[in-house]
């Protein structure tokens, strides 16, 4: 990453559903996931959201955490 990107975390955001569509706009999928980031000191933190610029994120989820920033996008995690 070439940018500093900030990440946050809620349950609650975690447990909106994600909708999926093929490439027909056909079969609907549900499939709830977050994502693994590094922090700048290499810890792996579980996000919901990442912005370039910080957020009020607290204001659209009550429980949101800010994690800091991060600089690696790691890989997806799904319940």
């Amino acid at each position: 990453m070439s940018k500093q990107y900030h990440a946050y975390f809620s349950q609650k955001q975690k447990k909106i559903p994600c909708r999926i569509y093929n490439r027909e706009g056909k079969h609907l999928y549900k499939n709830n996931h977050t994502n693994i980031y590094l922090t700048t000191n290499g810890k792996e933190v579980e996000i919901t959201e990442v912005s370039e610029k910080g957020l009020n994120h607290k204001k659209y989820f009550t429980d949101s955490i800010y994690l800091g920033i991060v600089t690696k996008w790691m890989r997806c995690h799904y319940d």
